[in-house]
């Protein structure tokens, strides 16, 4: 809270003064209604002062209560919008490696409905529980200038509905509070499976089983807030009969003191509207400490991903690549945790070289451009990029190095020009404007050129229109290696032409890793390395290997 700590301080003054000038409103109203009602006409009887009062706690009170949720929750959307870049700071170093195994439904629903509790903490605890401390304070020495008895049983009153009832709230509500949290993220994670994987659901007929594990997730969420509900009953009827009790015994003890003459009616009658009016800082006490269990059980999910470290750490200094753009894989061994992905891979890249990396879906291909961007490290074996070993270079040095398209492609809401800014902010409008030419893109964009609105994940793009983006994007990065998984899939004939004459051409002595399973354009790379269920089977000079009639890629190549 110490970043926007003036607002926080400001929400809660208003707050406060808010609170004091309805107080005050109910308190002289009550008093000016009865010292009313027994003058009469009298003479001498003041109505002009008390009357201009109550106006101006009226107006101060409207004022106030505008401010105070101005104000309050200002603080409130900055400290989400604080809480969500703090997350993301914490969440992005820990790269896949570490993330996978939480999943990205998990890591959305914390990122918002966890986030989100955390709104419960400032607006609805921490700040009226201070200011509840303060009014009643203030309440129990005004009261007790006319009489220590009615304080005391006011005092009573207070903090029966403000301390009591709050700590019954929360110990009923603990347990089922983090339940809910919990229930809610595992019905958004299920109703989030269900929808992006409902054709293949059809397909192979999951519908039915995974509805009714949305069905069970729903259920178990609704059951938990029905006991919420009740417990929220509960609560409220208590307060409603302290804040009942109280007043009868401040009515029945300041009617005994009116008769022996310790205190005036007209007294009473005030004594008795403050303290009725001060109850309204007590009572959404027991509702917020009620709901505390789901906002400290969201605060221990955000803390698993906050406190997590990565299982692949960078050194704080290392050397600069002594070859820039040689990569050399050596006997390299690596598995996500349910098989191995890649067995034994050895190949050298030379800086400028032109490589093809073929193979079918789940031959490894991909694992490559994950350890060389070291979002995994390799279970054995030796990685060097730039004439040095991977683990050496800080990871601002490794991400310098490469520029990668991978699949799928990431789009970000936003115009053409705010995705191809990622690859390079620097990059002039012109450049960009000729990229995107170069590309066939441009007569796409409705005339607005960088300024077109791509949507939500490229949405208004077609698929091989945010392919060309993503690539566009990749190119325009000045890295000495350029990683591309699949750069023309999904491309007509035309385009994945052009799309390969730049990727080619466009930055000189660039070392280019070209992953695809067409063999094409084969006789337009230096060096082709054939992959098959995370083995090498072949590499070599792409002449070469076409004019053995021995070699597995003259084979594909005459299919």
């Amino acid at each position: 809270m110490r970043a926007h700590i003036g607002w926080v301080v400001l929400g809660s003054a208003l707050g406060l003064l808010t609170l004091v000038a309805s107080i005050g409103l109910l308190t002289l109203s009550g008093w000016f209604i009865t010292a009313t009602s027994l003058a009469g006409v009298a003479a001498g009887f003041n109505y002009f002062t008390p009357g201009a009062g109550v106006r101006g706690f009226a107006i101060l009170r409207t004022a106030g209560r505008y401010g105070e949720r101005l104000a309050s929750h200002e603080a409130t959307f900055r400290l989400i919008a604080r809480l969500r870049t703090w997350f993301y700071r914490c969440m992005e170093p820990l790269r896949p490696a570490r993330l996978n195994a939480i999943g990205s439904a998990e890591l959305l629903s914390r990122l918002i409905a966890d986030i989100g509790a955390m709104d419960n903490l400032y607006l609805r605890i921490l700040s009226p529980s201070l200011i509840a401390i303060v009014v009643v304070a203030f309440v129990c020495g005004f009261v007790s200038i006319y009489s220590g008895a009615l304080a005391l049983i006011a005092l009573a009153g207070f903090v029966l509905a403000g301390l009591l009832v709050p700590v019954v709230g929360y110990a009923l509500g603990a347990v089922p509070g983090a339940q809910q949290s919990r229930y809610q993220s595992q019905l958004r994670l299920r109703l989030i499976t269900l929808i992006q994987g409902m054709a293949d659901l059809r397909i192979y007929g999951g519908m039915a089983r995974a509805q009714a594990s949305v069905e069970e997730s729903q259920q178990s969420y609704l059951g938990t807030q029905v006991r919420m509900g009740r417990i929220t009953a509960l609560v409220n009827a208590l307060i409603l009969l302290i804040a009942g009790g109280t007043l009868i015994a401040v009515l029945v003890v300041g009617v005994s003191l009116v008769h022996e003459g310790a205190l005036e009616a007209i007294e009473l009658a005030m004594l008795l509207f403050c303290v009725l009016a001060a109850f309204e800082a007590v009572s959404p006490l027991p509702l917020a400490y009620q709901y505390l269990g789901k906002t400290r059980e969201s605060a221990a999910r955000l803390a698993v991903v906050a406190q997590s470290k990565p299982e692949n750490l960078f050194p704080a200094s290392g050397p600069a690549p002594s070859s820039p753009g040689a990569i050399q894989f050596a006997d390299v061994v690596f598995g996500y945790g349910h098989g191995v992905a890649l067995d034994g891979v050895s190949f050298n890249v030379e800086a400028g070289e032109k490589v093809m990396i073929m193979g079918h879906s789940g031959s490894g291909k991909s694992s490559l451009i994950n350890l060389l961007v070291r979002f995994w490290d390799p279970d054995s074996g030796v990685i060097q990029l730039g004439g040095e070993a991977i683990e050496r270079y800080t990871e601002e040095t490794l991400r310098r190095q490469v520029s990668v398209m991978g699949q799928p492609v990431q789009l970000f809401a936003g115009t053409v020009r705010d995705n191809l800014k990622v690859g390079n902010d620097q990059a002039p409008d012109q450049q960009m404007m000729d990229l995107l030419e170069r590309l066939g893109l441009a007569q796409a964009l409705d005339g607005k050129g960088l300024d077109y609105q791509v949507g939500e994940a490229g949405s208004r793009l077609s698929g091989g229109q945010r392919k060309r983006l993503a690539l566009a994007r990749a190119l325009l990065r000045e890295a000495p290696i350029l990683l591309l998984d699949e750069p023309t899939e999904g491309l007509d004939r035309d385009s994945a032409e052009a799309v390969l004459d730049l990727v080619l051409n466009y930055r000189d002595g660039q070392t280019v890793l070209f992953i695809t399973h067409h063999t094409s354009a084969l006789n337009r790379f230096d060096k082709v390395i054939l992959m098959d269920q995370g083995r090498v089977l072949e590499q070599g000079s792409v002449p070469v290997l076409l004019a053995d009639v021995e070699s597995r890629i003259n084979q594909l190549k005459s299919l």
